[in-house]
């Protein structure tokens, strides 16, 4: 069960990197970052898992405004399981990333797109006193 949970974080992490890219600087200039990434050997399948590297490649290409879509995502990721960031733009995102996916994998956490009315509990019948 550990493995899905973590597979499913790496994959809510691709979403959400690429949903904050798309948002902030449109579809177009999102392909090409996925096209950038591909040229350094990162499909977009990897960029939860290469995340560091991900990082320096937006960083040579953007300089430090690559922090800003690093941030966002950081922070859509605490939103999409549901948890409020402490997040400060000027913290360490790794460290916030690995504390997030920490707490999801201990608290057994769904993030929401996956969420659906038949993941939530179904009450049986209470007894009558």
């Amino acid at each position: 069960m550990r493995t899905n949970i973590v597979e499913t974080f790496h994959g809510t992490m691709n979403e959400c990197f690429s949903a904050v890219v798309e948002n902030m600087l449109g579809a177009q200039v999102k392909e090409e970052v996925f096209r950038l990434l591909g040229r350094h050997g990162i499909p977009h399948t990897e960029i939860s898992t290469r995340f560091d590297d991900v990082v320096k490649v937006l960083t040579e290409a953007f300089g430090s405004s690559a922090r800003v879509l690093i941030y966002k995502t950081v922070v859509e990721m605490y939103s999409e399981y549901s948890l409020r960031a402490n997040v400060t733009f000027y913290d360490s995102l790794r460290d916030q990333l690995d504390l997030l996916k920490e707490r999801v994998v201990a608290d057994l956490l769904k993030p929401r797109h996956l969420l659906s009315p038949e993941s939530y509990p179904v009450p049986s019948a209470l007894p009558h006193k």
